[in-house]
């Protein structure tokens, strides 16, 4: 990918203009944080996904302001840029220089203008994205009321999230096959590990003592683990099926023996719907917002013309006026 000078534009929002360098920094940001985990084959690659999704970002943010821009009275806007620029200087500037790891304005501007950006840039796409915010707000109504009845149709359409898996917390003897001489040394090892428990001594001590166990050294404690979770069929099963307190026998999987005790056991279990309703109406709430998010950008995209240099070529022989062009 071509690496697009500062001052070029790559999109066009309405009579709005996006010039490269809006989000040449971030995209430089991120690949110099990420630059050790990306081979260098793939940096022009990354470069591009990168540009282009906070394009798209950055589109949805210059269609809502210029909705506001189009919509707030004229004479009431100096009074609306001097607030933002207090917030950014108060706040944003703050925050800027903690993550450019500097102590000066004059160190920042420096780190900004290598970056591709600026503070002035920084000041103006601060006061954009607050202004969106504040205007996105004013678009969305979702307090309206939730009744039970669309309660009881979320839950059940999303049942499975109120489910809950059993879960278990035990401990574990292990004779490994990769520790001892053949199977039938493991089998007596495992053996004297139990019996050793039977007579009254403390399992955990025995765990330390001789389990080859990943929690060995800790007693065999496991904490609580999920149904199914475990790789070992054989000790997921008897997990959930052998009553609290009570040794196992001698179970056999691939890697050796194992005696496993439980201590305590939640069986699977779903959430009433009464309990769930809690959880539930925050969700219908964010629901709300989404869908009126998509709608009012659906809106502003449908009367507002978007043209940027990714389109398609086919696009471009179509008409080459970005306002007649959409996104």
């Amino acid at each position: 990918m071509e690496v697009h000078k500062g001052g070029e534009i790559i999109s066009i929002v309405g009579r709005y203009e996006i010039l490269a360098c809006e989000v040449s920094g971030r995209v430089n940001e991120l690949l110099e944080k990420n630059k050790d985990r990306i081979p260098a084959s793939q940096v022009e690659m990354q470069r591009k996904l990168l540009t282009q999704q906070l394009l798209k970002n950055l589109i949805e943010t210059k269609l809502i302001y210029n909705d506001a821009r189009r919509t707030i009275p004229e004479e009431n806007f100096p009074q609306v840029e001097k607030s933002l620029a207090e917030q950014f200087d108060k706040v944003e500037l703050k925050n800027l220089m903690e993550r450019a790891k500097v102590e000066t304005r004059q160190e920042l501007e420096a780190t900004l203008l290598a970056m591709g950006s600026s503070l002035q840039r920084e000041r103006r796409a601060f006061a954009e994205r607050t202004l969106t915010r504040q205007w996105f707000r004013q678009q969305i109504k979702p307090n309206e009321e939730i009744t039970v009845d669309e309660m009881w149709a979320y839950y059940n359409e999303h049942v499975a999230d109120f489910q809950k898996s059993g879960r278990v917390r035990w401990q574990q003897l292990t004779a490994r096959f990769s520790k001892h001489p053949n199977k039938q040394a493991a089998y007596a090892a495992i053996g004297q590990m139990g019996n050793r428990v039977l007579a009254r001594m403390p399992m955990d001590e025995v765990a330390k003592a001789e389990s080859n166990g990943t929690t060995a050294s800790n007693g065999g404690w496991r904490d609580w683990t999920a149904q199914d979770s475990l790789v070992s069929k054989v000790l997921d099963q008897a997990l959930f099926e052998l009553p609290a307190g009570q040794l196992s026998p001698i179970l056999e999987d691939a890697t050796g023996y194992h005696i496993v005790r439980v201590i305590e056991r939640e069986d699977a279990s779903q959430t009433p719907f009464p309990d769930a309703q809690a959880d539930i109406r925050p969700k219908i709430t964010q629901r709300r917002i989404q869908e009126q998010m998509q709608a009012y950008l659906a809106k502003l995209r449908k009367n507002t013309p978007v043209w940027t240099i990714f389109d398609k070529p086919d696009d471009q022989r179509i008409s080459n006026r970005p306002d007649q062009r959409r996104w």
